[in-house]
């Protein structure tokens, strides 16, 4: 049998953000009697939390409500990837040369805060020329604003707060965050990896700072609470750049948002009745204490979905995929699930529930918790 080589990692990291995201990589030798190839073992380490950052005159802390960590490899093969870290991530893509972890919070948080996780992460077949890259990216939906200070004041209308945070998480992204966050090389020769190409940079263009003051004033100035109007002073696209938003208390009465991108968003005691969310993909958004009276949802995605005590009277949920909702609580007089996927969807103490509608719901695998 040959006898197997022995390899030099030299590990090249960025990682600006410590607080919010950071990643430790350990590449360990593993001696298998069996096989010619190198084998090594990767062990990651890796953190969540808030991150606090000067911007203007003032002060912000971001965290994530999700991001994907990717392993990619060039010239060698993935054997063993971990399936799992925790409750918060999952292998969503594999090939012999890329693994990709999908990270969302866990119940109950609206970011990823998490003190640390140590795990495998994979075994890897290696060869001389072998390197590999731990990446981790972010969209900015990804981008949860969770405080601001200085940069405005916090008696402005609720819409307007909801449309800066998203100004703001859209500037960070762009400026700081794209395209990764966080990253590892490892070079298998003992030789140092250059920086890519691609590195976010180092610094934020002051035009940019300039442009980015001048939407702060005009939102803040505004005379108009109306949110779709507000997006547009602010020239986003409602339909996707709201995508991970904070709408906790905002007015959307007669909203249209039909086909809109609103996955992970916070619309916690929002009035949104008579709202059109036909269509729209609202996946792990929150809707506890909201009044959702007589809102249209139809073939709406609410996987996993928080309704908590909202209100769903007279709401149209035609179709709608409620998987693994919570709807604990829920007013749901009159509403209309009709060919509604509702498999895992938790009910209970529902005002307004019909015997009919329970029945139904039971049918078609739904859950009922407590008492009903």
């Amino acid at each position: 049998m040959s006898e197997s080589r022995s390899f030099e990692p030299h590990l090249t990291s960025y990682n600006p953000y410590p607080d919010c995201v950071s990643l430790n990589l350990k590449v360990l030798p593993l001696r298998v009697e069996t096989t010619v190839l190198e084998q090594l073992n990767l062990e990651l380490t890796i953190r969540f939390n808030e991150q606090e950052k000067s911007l203007l005159n003032g002060q912000i802390k971001f965290a994530l409500k999700g991001g994907k960590l990717k392993l990619n490899l060039k010239n060698g093969q993935i054997i063993e990837p971990k399936r799992s870290f925790n409750d918060a991530c999952q292998l969503q893509t594999l090939t012999p040369v890329e693994a990709v972890w999908q990270f969302t919070p866990q119940l109950g948080q609206s970011y990823l805060k998490i003190p640390s996780i140590s795990s495998q992460i994979a075994i890897i077949e290696v060869i001389p020329d072998t390197s590999l890259s731990v990446t981790f990216e972010v969209s900015p939906s990804d981008v949860s604003i969770t405080q601001t200070e200085g940069l405005w004041r916090h008696d402005i209308h609720p819409n307007q707060h909801s449309i800066l945070e998203r100004v703001l998480a859209q500037f960070l992204w762009k400026n700081r965050l794209n395209p990764y966050l966080s990253q590892i090389q490892v070079s298998l020769d003992g030789l140092a990896s250059e920086s890519p190409d691609d590195q976010p940079t180092q610094g934020i263009n002051p035009h940019s700072l300039a442009q980015l003051h001048q939407t702060i004033e005009t939102i803040y100035t505004a005379n108009n609470h109306n949110l779709l109007e507000l997006a547009q002073l602010a020239q986003l696209n409602p339909k996707v750049d709201l995508c991970g938003g904070n709408f906790l208390a905002t007015e959307l009465s007669s909203i249209e948002l039909s086909g809109a991108n609103l996955i992970r968003s916070n619309f916690r005691g929002a009035n949104l009745t008579d709202a059109d969310l036909s269509e729209a993909i609202l996946c792990y958004a929150r809707f506890s204490g909201a009044d959702l009276s007589g809102a249209y949802l139809g073939n709406a995605k609410l996987n996993q979905g928080d309704f908590y005590r909202a209100s769903l009277a007279l709401a149209n949920l035609i179709g709608a995929d409620l998987t693994d909702a919570n709807l604990v609580e829920a007013n749901l007089s009159q509403t209309n699930f009709s060919g509604a996927v509702v498999n895992g969807a938790k009910f209970g103490e529902n005002p307004g529930i019909t015997e009919e509608m329970s029945q139904s719901l039971r049918e078609r695998g739904a859950v009922f918790v407590g008492n009903s």
